[in-house]
């Protein structure tokens, strides 16, 4: 089910799915990378939505969410999906982002320490090992033979669709640590890499997992792109991770 909002006057859109059979328990929420919009996970829903409800967000400036009137940098992202789970009702969650979404799903746990009951940080970007933009940029290209086709064709609409003030904000939040990602996340943590992720290094993850007193996943052979390309796999990782 398709639903949008004013969330202090900035329209912001998200799907929600409702299982057949609802065996309880807090929904999944899912937060998006750069650009991106609910799409990136449509591939990963059907896997999770057999018994839990969940909800996917288009984050501010991305699908059908109108842009943030000023910051659009992580912490005001953060802030406002904060917003935007009152007003969805949510309380009680198991938080999910991808790449910057995952440094967004886990703002949002240590803004809302009552809120997330797991927190899984999908292929967690920006690495500080690529210092400026283009050098992340140059990452994805390298990753482009190791992603499945229908990760690229997602990924171009959504961009052409995107805010150029998200990306813009990006380069705000390179250079960040593994301990200013997992600062005040008291959530157990699990980070999830592919093998050939290009963007996110190994040791970049480990040092997330390890900065968060988590645990590292790694999907074999996975790229970047892990939810599209690797639905399944991500969806056993995100139960695993609920019943941790």
């Amino acid at each position: 089910m398709h639903r949008r909002a004013r969330i202090d006057g900035v329209a912001t859109a998200w799907v929600e799915a409702s299982p057949a059979k609802d065996e309880g328990g807090a929904p999944f929420v899912l937060v998006p990378g750069l650009s991106m919009s609910w799409h990136a996970y449509r591939w990963l829903i059907p896997h999770l939505a057999d018994t839990r409800s969940l909800l996917v967000v288009d984050p501010p400036g991305a699908g059908r969410s109108r842009r943030l009137p000023g910051d659009m940098g992580v912490e005001a992202q953060a802030a406002h999906l904060s917003r935007w789970l009152d007003v969805a009702g949510v309380d009680d969650a198991d938080l999910a982002g991808h790449s910057l979404g995952a440094l967004t799903a886990a703002r949002l746990a240590a803004l809302r320490p009552g809120l997330a009951r797991s927190v899984t940080l999908i292929s967690p970007s920006p690495d500080p090992r690529l210092p400026r933009l283009r050098d992340h940029i140059g990452a994805l290209v390298r990753g482009v033979p190791d992603e499945a086709p229908r990760v690229l064709a997602q990924a171009a609409g959504d961009y052409l669709r995107s805010s150029p003030l998200a990306v813009a904000a990006f380069r705000a939040d390179i250079g960040r640590g593994p301990g200013s990602v997992a600062q005040g996340v008291s959530a157990p943590v699990t980070v999830v890499r592919g093998s050939a992720d290009e963007v996110s290094s190994q040791e970049w993850c480990a040092a997330i997992a390890t900065a968060a007193g988590g645990r590292l996943a790694v999907v074999p052979d996975g790229g970047h792109g892990l939810p599209q390309q690797h639905p399944q796999a991500v969806a056993a990782i995100l139960d695993q991770a609920a019943l941790r």
